[in-house]
């Protein structure tokens, strides 16, 4: 129990900081093209995608604060737990994990689910929500078959789970429409890509080095 009270700690330092700096990095990168991706809806069009979003400002930076923090300390959990379970210490480990982290859990699905401006359509959402699941554990799966074990039955099944999503396909509407154009679009998921990288990466690195520092 002591050891699951250092882990909840470690994790809630590390995801409070991990999630500070993707909101930072949201603020300044890509919370302008969503707003510039706003205004191209029209006021009937937001009534009908949102029934509520924050206001701009305090309010809306304060719930991206909340729910990024609360986001870092649940991924965190998940990486020292592993190092954990791993007996591995440091950053370098924890980077490790971390770009594992962003594999599973945005690389993959956004293959097939894309980050999406405001004003684009898309499939239904909890079909959405079933194939971003099955995504996320298939990779992990995967990467677990492929890379931490020896047998090679186990890492031909690691592989296959790996493409097993993609061969299935994400779910789209049968006629996708955006209303931002599409450069604005390309630019919004060249930035998100590059902020969530870095957020895994520091979250990882922190993680493996706080672990370094307590005693279990």
């Amino acid at each position: 129990m002591a050891d699951f009270r250092k882990l909840v700690a470690v994790s809630l330092l590390a995801g409070l900081l991990g999630g500070l700096l993707l909101s930072l990095l949201q603020h300044y990168q890509t919370l302008p093209l969503i707003l510039a991706a706003e205004q191209f809806e029209t006021p009937s069009t937001e009534e009908h995608v949102h029934d509520w979003q924050p206001m701009d400002g305090w309010q809306r930076n304060g719930f991206t604060l909340l729910f990024n923090g609360l986001t870092g300390f649940g991924f965190a959990l998940l990486i020292s737990a592993s190092m954990y379970w791993r007996d591995q210490r440091g950053y370098l480990y924890g980077l490790g994990w971390g770009l594992a982290g962003f594999l599973v859990f945005f690389v993959a699905p956004s293959l097939g689910l894309p980050p999406e401006l405001p004003g684009t359509d898309s499939a239904e959402l909890h079909s959405r929500q079933a194939w971003w699941l099955f995504t996320t554990a298939a990779t992990a799966m995967g990467l677990f078959g492929l890379f931490l074990t020896k047998q090679r039955w186990l890492q031909i099944g690691g592989a296959s789970l790996l493409a097993l999503p993609h061969l299935i396909g994400a779910p789209h509407p049968e006629i996708a429409h955006a209303l931002a154009p599409e450069a604005l679009q390309q630019h919004f998921v060249v930035l998100t890509s590059i902020n969530n990288a870095i957020f895994w990466l520091t979250l990882g690195a922190i993680s493996g080095q706080l672990l370094r520092k307590v005693t279990f």
